[in-house]
């Protein structure tokens, strides 16, 4: 055989027996454990297993697989792979599947090592390339406990699908991750070389029981050079947020913007314990920055507990600091305003130090009308020494704006509020604190000034030690009123107080002196307290002191919420037996006695009417006991009396005797209540009786019940209202009452007739009046019929009320009523008019024709104004009972006739006037004169024609149109007089404007020459002043103008011109002003003649003051005292 033959069979041995070899090897279970066996001796990993099944040709699994790194280890309890070699003939590794199923994969931080520093790679270097694809056709990792770092275990099951092409291009078909609160998906293709370039799309769904359901679906695109991400969230959080990444490996930026349509976040509060908040957001969040800055720009609004705020602005963070530059919050709601928070914070990596403010305009709470002017709050300095000031203006809390300007000093340990001042009505309480919470909180503060022209004074040491409260002092004291407190809530120990007016006036319209002490004891960490009432005596000016019978001991647990009390015993010099309250609880019932006899009518008005017209005498004796179950809110018991029979009620020399006056009420075995009420007066043949059911003790109720009243006089209702001066009538009534404590309702008749009523302030006299208000029961509205006569004219009124819930329809039609009639106005009226009432606002609409009026008021130019330094003491301005909404037509007939403000003429015309509630009234229309003159200069000129107009501005301020003139009578032979003169009035009627004018044209100089003496410059004398002269006369508004305006510039209390004498070239010009109360200086320089005047003048008291002239003729001095008759 020759040497080629051997050679041929030796080379088909090693290509045909050398692979089936080695396919047998790997082909069969034993040759693939030796394989396996002997590549563990080579692999630089520790790789190990307790069992192999199946073959490494196709399908083979190892049961307890173990791979351990230094970083990672991978143990399933089973591992199964199945792969096809087939494949490889085409280029390409495909493993069917891959499970691993069990055991534990962990994730550990590498160790530090340097023999690696300087083989590092850049990332720009990798460049993978595969020799063949590999195709991954499934993953599945079940049932195993994954160990990332330090983390607790979790159980994760990830489904995957995949192939990784020859260029280094993996294709992801599947990537699935499930978690107990997690499932994702990812899909898509990514290059596995630098940039890696990347398009995936993401699908994640958090569904923890805890928290709401959240999905998130996001696209992801680019590179690591520059990587984009759209995502949309749904279910728990809905909106879009679309990012972008830029150069992460070097410069790395960033930005993002996202766009949240109306979101509930209440669920995922009550997640996390915060159950009592209801908060949601919508709106637009941008956003970009790096790895050492970034910016944040929200534009989002955001509702708390209904509360919405719109909140914009920029927040940055840059070289350690965070900017607010600045952040906006709008608020809508119950609080509306606006607050702007700038600033920064900065070392943020040592010790922050803040350099920031909130300021705000205009911020109020809706339900109360408080609100907030403007303000500032500014903070700056380190955390352990932090600066605040606050300023402050605030509005509703009291009647006057309440200015507040503090200045504190915040550390770890304490607050020292430096500086604290309240300004209300150039009244200032200032003062000053500490609060400190080193060891123990304690707190210090002295508090001085002065309130309603009161002082006000305040000092108190208070010391925490829990459980423990010591007050080492508490004094505090307004006026006539005053609180003092010291000692300890400690055991042994008890905390003493004491209560004084001496004024009590000054609090309430009650007149006289109280003293009131007592002592608490107990502890904060336990709940009952024990409270006592040592003293108490109440002394009134005219009546005997009240006082306490015994010292009072109340004994209170707050977690129970029970208490017991001693008897409550009042004495009054006077009477037999004291006034007793007994209370007593037991089994969450709660007790009560009242006993109260022979206590005088007058004592009680003193302490409980005092301001009222009528006065009242006689005894009132009372007696009431019952039980009431506070658990379950039911009335066990109620037997209770009062009875004031044989009392008075005087008005001046009226008096009305109440033969009798009772009250009962008593419950009945089902829980309800049955009340009674009877008043007579022989006297007036007034009988008055009343029945009322209340089914329970609760707000809804149902009532049933009967009033009936009968008086065939009207003597009573005088006593009751003495602005008004009723004659002789009678009054009925039959009424039932129905519905419930929250929505009662009356049905029935009621009947009044009356001969005369005078309303005494408009001198209104009403006749022949008859009212008659019916209602059925299954409507609860009572119909209205009345009518009479005011003056001559006769008056109906029609329409339907509802007094309970203050609701209604009136209209009133008349003629020729005479509604006013005064010394300064007198008002004959022809009204048809509706009124609709809506609880607190009236509607009124319709016409109202005035044939017959006379307006003269008071001369406003004599009218004396208060200095500004003049504060009313205790002045209180009641709001109105009711708010209107006017919209009616007022015309004008042949007979109104105005005297005002320096017109003087009859008026005809139409007007519509229209008011909102809380605003004044506007009008639109006009009203023309007829005849009439107008005063200029202290003359009175002919008003040729004229208009007032209305162009909806307020009502009292109209637009002037007027045109005056004066005939002037030739007075020589050689004078020839023009042919017109006279002056246009345009302006408001307020304030005039003046322009003058002639046929022919002459100069304004001679004009008003011709207006106010009828004659040319140069016959009457000094020609040179005549315009000053003129300017100067008594009754000149012009001048008052020109003072006015004076006045209010330099907030002066008097601007005048004034004459001591008839003589124009005496005329001065006076300035003065209040430097207090009781001092006033003025001061005069003459306008003609070189003279000043010094007036001082000083109230010594309320009837006596000085007062001191000097001139530059000499000086002097007077005392003044000033009687007061009737």
């Amino acid at each position: 055989m020759s040497i080629y033959r051997w050679l041929a069979i030796t080379v088909l041995v090693l290509v045909v027996l050398v692979p089936l070899m080695a396919i047998s090897l790997v082909g069969s279970e034993t040759g693939s454990r030796w394989i396996l066996t002997q590549g563990q001796k080579y692999l630089s990993v520790d790789i190990q297993y307790k069992a192999f099944n199946g073959t490494l040709l196709n399908e083979f699994e190892f049961e307890d697989f173990r791979f351990e790194s230094e970083t990672f280890s991978y143990t399933p309890n089973k591992l199964i792979i199945n792969w096809d070699p087939l494949a490889l003939l085409s280029g390409v590794i495909r493993i069917d599947n891959i499970e691993s199923l069990g055991g534990e994969i962990r994730l550990r931080a590498a160790q530090n090592s340097s023999q690696n520093a300087d083989s590092e790679a850049s990332v720009e270097d990798i460049q993978i390339e595969l020799p063949l694809d590999v195709n991954l056709r499934n993953l599945l990792v079940k049932e195993s406990r994954f160990f990332i770092l330090e983390t607790p275990s979790q159980e994760l099951t990830i489904e995957a699908s995949a192939r990784a092409n020859a260029d280094g291009q993996l294709n992801i078909r599947q990537f699935r991750l499930e978690h107990q609160y997690l499932t994702t998906e990812i899909s898509g293709k990514t290059k596995l070389s630098y940039p890696f370039k990347s398009e995936l799309e993401n699908n994640t769904h958090f569904h923890s029981p805890d928290f709401p359901s959240l999905k998130v679906k996001t696209e992801i695109a680019g590179d690591i050079r520059s990587l984009t991400t759209n995502s949309e969230l749904s279910e728990g959080l809905v909106g879009e947020v679309t990012a972008k990444i830029d150069n992460p490996l070097n410069e790395l930026t960033w930005q993002f913007d996202s766009n949240w349509q109306q979101n509930n976040l209440s669920l995922w509060l009550a997640s996390v314990g915060a159950d009592q908040v209801e908060l949601s957001f919508a709106g637009d969040i941008r956003g970009e920055g790096g790895v050492t800055q970034a910016s944040i720009e929200p534009d989002i609004a955001v509702t708390v507990n209904q509360q919405t705020m719109d909140i914009d602005g920029s927040v940055s963070y840059q070289d350690n600091i965070i900017n607010f530059a600045p952040l906006n919050v709008h608020s809508r709601g119950d609080i509306q305003g606006q607050l702007t928070l700038q600033g920064n914070v900065s070392s943020l990596s040592t010790t922050p130090v803040i350099d920031a403010s909130v300021s705000w305009e205009k911020i109020t709470y809706e339900p109360n009308g408080i609100s907030s002017h403007e303000g500032r709050l500014q903070a700056k300095g380190e955390l352990d020494e932090l600066a605040i000031n606050l300023s402050n203006e605030l509005s509703g809390v009291l009647e006057e704006d309440l200015q507040l300007v503090t200045e504190a000093k915040l550390k770890s340990d304490s607050l020292n509020i430096l500086s604290l001042k309240l300004t209300h009505n150039d009244e200032t309480v200032s003062g000053k604190a500490a609060i400190n919470w080193k060891d123990n909180l304690s707190l210090t503060t002295d508090i001085s000034g002065e309130y309603q022209q009161r002082t006000v004074n305040a000092e108190a040491k208070l010391r925490l030690s829990e459980p423990y409260l010591f007050v080492d002092q508490f004094n505090a004291s307004w006026g006539a009123q005053s609180l003092i407190a010291e000692g300890a809530l400690s055991p042994g120990k008890k905390l003493t107080w004491q209560v004084t007016s001496k004024d009590l006036s000054e609090l309430s319209d009650v007149k006289g002196e109280v003293v009131a002490t007592g002592d608490i004891s107990g502890q904060l960490n336990q709940p009952e307290f024990k409270i006592g009432f040592n003293k108490f005596n109440l002394k009134h000016p005219d009546y005997n002191t009240v006082s306490l019978n015994q010292p009072i001991t109340v004994v209170f647990n707050y977690e129970d919420i029970t208490f017991n009390t001693t008897p409550v015993c009042l004495n009054y010099k006077g009477i037999d037996n004291p006034f007793c309250l007994k209370l007593e609880q037991q089994d969450k019932l709660i007790s009560f006695d009242a006993d109260a006899s022979e206590i005088p009518l007058d004592l009680l008005q003193a302490l409980v009417l005092p301001d009222v017209a009528y006065k009242l005498t006689g005894e009132v004796s009372a007696e009431v006991v019952g039980t009431f179950d506070y658990e379950n809110m039911t009335l066990r018991k109620l037997d209770g009396a009062i009875n004031a029979d044989n009392s008075q009620v005087l008005a001046g020399e009226e008096k009305v005797i109440l033969n009798q006056l009772n009250l009962t009420a008593k419950n009945r075995d089902d829980e309800g209540i049955d009340i009674g009420m009877t008043a007579i007066a022989d006297e007036l043949d007034f009988n008055l009786s009343g029945q009322l059911t209340i089914e329970k003790v609760a707000p809804d109720s149902p009532l049933s019940g009967k009033v009936s009243l009968n008086s065939k006089s009207l003597e009573l209702l005088n006593l009751f209202a003495p602005q008004v001066d009723i004659g002789n009538g009678s009054t009925s009534a039959e009424l039932n009452i129905a519905g419930d404590l929250n929505d009662p309702t009356a049905s029935g008749k009621v009947n009044l007739n009356a001969d005369r009523i005078i309303v005494l302030a408009s001198g209104t006299l009403i006749t022949e009046l008859n009212a008659k208000l019916t209602a059925d029961a299954n409507v609860g509205e009572f119909t209205v019929n009345a009518d009479g006569k005011i003056g001559d004219g006769d008056v109906a009124i029609e329409g339907e009320l509802n007094a309970f819930k203050r609701t209604g329809n009136l209209v009133i039609k008349g003629k020729d009523l005479l509604i006013l009639d005064t010394p300064d106005l007198l008002l004959v009226a022809s009204p048809d008019i509706s009124l609709k009432l809506e609880k607190d606002l009236v509607f009124v609409r319709g016409d109202l024709h005035l044939p017959k009026a006379r307006i003269t008021p008071v001369n406003l130019d004599q009218a004396v104004t208060e200095s500004a330094d003049v504060t009313l003491k205790n002045e209180s301005k009641d709001p109105p009972l009711f708010s209107t909404n006017t919209d009616i037509t007022v015309s004008l007939g042949e007979q109104v006739r105005v005297e005002a403000l320096g017109f003087s003429g009859n008026l005809k015309g139409k007007l519509q006037i229209t008011q909102q509630p809380d605003s004044v009234a506007r009008g639109n229309g006009s009203i023309g004169v007829v005849s009439g003159n107008y005063e200029i200069y202290g003359q009175k000129l002919a008003i040729e024609r004229g208009d007032l107009l209305f162009n909806g501005g307020p009502l009292d301020t109209p637009s002037l149109n007027l045109r005056v003139t004066r005939n002037i009578e030739k007075t020589g032979i050689d004078e020839r007089p023009p042919e017109t003169i006279g002056a246009r009035v345009t302006g408001t009627i307020n304030r005039p404007e003046l322009s003058l004018f002639s046929t022919p044209p002459l100069p304004d100089s001679t004009i008003l020459s011709y207006l106010l003496f009828g004659k040319p410059p140069g016959s009457q004398g000094d020609a040179n002043n005549l315009e000053l002269q003129a300017a100067l006369l008594v009754g000149g508004r012009s001048a008052k103008f020109l003072t006015e305006g004076i006045k209010d510039t330099f907030d002066l209390d008097e601007v005048s011109l004034d004459s001591e004498t008839s003589d124009v070239n005496d005329t001065s010009l006076y300035i003065g002003k209040y430097l207090s109360p009781r001092l006033y200086v003025k001061y005069g320089i003459g306008l003609l003649e070189p003279t000043s005047t010094f007036i001082l003048r000083y109230t010594l008291s309320e009837r006596l003051l000085f007062e001191s002239t000097s001139t530059t003729e000499g000086q002097g001095g007077d005392l003044i005292y000033t009687i007061e008759t009737k």
